[in-house]
């Protein structure tokens, strides 16, 4: 790396991590990838390594803060050019294309999902899915399944906790009906954070939190 000019790009990184635990906790047996991340954070090299993962490995957290070779890029929402998902499936009823980018925030993969079904069991109207009293998650849910399993306990209470809030709150406090301590409702808020599946609102100088529409219908649906 110091020699040549790579370009190494590692996929599923969370697949490293240890299941029902916070985020970051390495399994048995790999924990040499943390440092080994930090290395190459901290080394001098003329490369460049590219992680792609539904959790942050504690070492990038601590480094991207102050080093402008170590940052993260979230991908947020397509906006408009999801679009192009809906033309490519044929969907009808443009005018309700933009409330399914809202309700499902633009994630590209979910749009495929969610489009492909409107497209086989309504073909392709729109305003017959969003007819349905609750968000339609289709095949959508296994793969939210897929991540609520590597949930630890205390991550599970704070987001059934976010699920059943209207809209996005301040933690200033913790809340009285979760059985955590302080300490482990801010550890398991931040472990939330590093697998993405809570949103920072900032409202002036106030950061909100709060849960996406689909995952919040998986968690009223599927966690008691």
């Amino acid at each position: 790396m110091r020699s040549y000019r790579c370009l190494i790009i590692l996929d599923d990184v969370e697949t490293i991590f240890s299941s029902k635990q916070l985020a970051g906790n390495y399994q048995p047996g790999y924990e040499n990838y943390g440092t080994f991340f930090k290395q190459i954070a901290e080394s001098c090299h003329n490369s460049c390594i590219v992680l792609l993962s539904w959790e942050k490995p504690r070492e990038i957290a601590a480094l991207e803060g102050d080093r402008k070779n170590c940052q993260t890029l979230q991908l947020n929402s397509l906006g408009e050019p999801a679009r192009e998902i809906f033309t490519e499936k044929g969907l009808a009823e443009s005018e309700k294309w933009s409330e399914l980018i809202d309700l499902y925030r633009g994630n590209p993969l979910w749009l495929n999902i969610v489009s492909a079904a409107i497209q086989d069991l309504f073909s392709g109207k729109i305003s017959e899915f969003l007819s349905y009293d609750s968000l339609v998650l289709g095949d959508l849910e296994y793969l939210l399944y897929q991540h609520f399993q590597r949930l630890s306990d205390s991550e599970k209470q704070v987001m059934s906790w976010l699920a059943n809030q209207i809209k996005a709150v301040e933690i200033s406090k913790k809340p009285a009906l979760l059985e955590l301590s302080p300490s482990e409702f801010l550890k398991a808020l931040e472990s939330l954070r590093r697998r993405l599946l809570i949103e920072k609102v900032q409202k002036g100088d106030c950061a909100l939190f709060r849960v996406q529409s689909a995952i919040t219908e998986y968690i009223k649906t599927n966690i008691k």
